[in-house]
């Protein structure tokens, strides 16, 4: 079996290590992106919090009593 050669072992230690090597990029281009749009990613939510609560509440009112 080739898996249990040490070249095929070591060959799969270094793609093991690439690829965690590749995910710490990727989560640290991740977090910095986030870090980057936090601000407006906050004002958006916080926007559509406020107009999207009343509404809901205004449109469960109204099914509940009958009327559309």
């Amino acid at each position: 079996m080739s898996g249990d050669s040490p070249s095929g072992l070591a060959e799969a230690f270094k793609r093991a290590c690439v690829a965690f090597l590749v995910g710490a990029v990727a989560l640290y281009a991740a977090v910095a992106v986030i870090e980057i749009i936090w601000p407006a990613l906050v004002l958006v939510i916080g926007i559509a919090a406020l107009v999207g609560v009343p509404v809901a509440g205004i449109a469960i009112y109204r099914k509940m009593r009958g009327g559309w």
